[in-house]
């Protein structure tokens, strides 16, 4: 979401492997597939990030997990877990924790309460936005962002601006400064490059 680790956080929020066809992920709401990235470091693979999209009766849960470990200064192991609920086409609860070794890094939930975003990270609490999100991160994986210009994270809990920089391939600017590209062939995100100061993260869906 998500080091390495330190600079992957982000990424891997952002950031469940079998077969799946694009058409029923991103057509089909009885659809139940998963979608499998690897991340990639300088042409090595240094874990994985997992993408379950679920119907609920009244409407879609998306879950995100990631792991991932390098020796970096030491041994470095991130795991990752986010959940992002839709209700009627609205983002009404997320959640995103991450740990590096074993710690609890950030640990946030993200709820609507009908005129605002209620955010608790780590225990202290707050209230962000006065108009509910209909896309989110958790949204770019199996839906293209095509008319999107914002959308909500659930890693830093806000709004993000999303813009188009090249065919199917969109720029995502985060509050730290830092900028992700999501790059789709069918409405399917099929890779996410995320740039560091010394190296590039390459999140690189597996097909089957």
């Amino acid at each position: 979401m998500l080091l390495l680790p330190l600079a992957c956080r982000g990424a891997l929020t952002l950031l469940l492997s079998s077969p799946f066809a694009t058409s029923s992920w991103a057509d089909s709401p009885r659809a139940v597939p998963m979608l499998t990235y690897d991340v990639i470091v300088h042409d090595q693979s240094i874990g994985q990030f997992n993408v379950r999209k679920t119907p609920t009766p009244t409407g879609i849960q998306y879950r995100g997990d990631a792991d991932v470990a390098i020796q970096f200064f030491g041994e470095k192991h991130m795991v990752t877990h986010f959940t992002s609920t839709y209700h009627n086409n609205v983002l009404t609860e997320a959640s995103f924790n991450d740990q590096l070794n074993g710690r609890t890094k950030h640990d946030a939930l993200v709820r609507w309460d009908g005129r605002g975003y209620c955010v608790w990270v780590n225990e202290a609490s707050s209230i962000i936005g006065n108009r509910p999100a209909t896309y989110s991160t958790a949204s770019l994986y199996d839906h293209e962002p095509k008319g999107v210009n914002e959308l909500f994270s659930e890693r830093y809990e806000r709004f993000c601006t999303l813009r188009p920089v090249a065919a199917h391939t969109y720029e995502l600017n985060l509050p730290d400064g830092k900028k992700n590209y999501y790059r789709y062939t069918d409405g399917i995100c099929h890779e996410i490059e995320v740039q560091q100061p010394l190296f590039t993260i390459f999140f690189r869906l597996r097909h089957a």
